[in-house]
């Protein structure tokens, strides 16, 4: 392991605290939040301990729908933008408010 920098010499995790007492339903309630959460087991409780929150990370799902969105907003910027220019409405206009509320219904269905 490299010798920590300056900055990083107050951040070396090299405390322990006492081992922390709960039920068996706790325990696993404990497990499941900290991989939800994309954090390790101990790196979940100091954070709760010390902040209050964990900030949850995207899930590989939610990452896709992102995607998909930005891209039928750039998608949706041209459209507009020929609408505009000409005065009439695309055709793929259309076709891309129906994709549109296909994905918002499939990012509806999950909240």
């Amino acid at each position: 392991m490299p010798r920590p920098t300056e900055d990083n010499r107050d951040k070396i995790l090299s405390e322990r605290l006492p081992p922390i007492r709960c039920t068996a339903e706790e325990k696993q309630k404990i497990y499941e939040l900290s991989k939800k959460s994309g954090l390790s087991v101990s790196s979940y409780v100091r954070n709760m301990a010390v902040k209050g929150k964990i900030v949850m990370r995207q899930s590989d799902v939610d990452f896709e729908s992102v995607q998909q969105l930005r891209k039928l907003g750039v998608n949706l910027n041209q459209q507009t933008k020929k609408l505009n220019a000409t005065g009439i409405m695309p055709y793929e206009l259309k076709t891309l408010w129906k994709k549109l509320d296909r994905l918002l219904d499939k990012l509806l269905e999950k909240v």
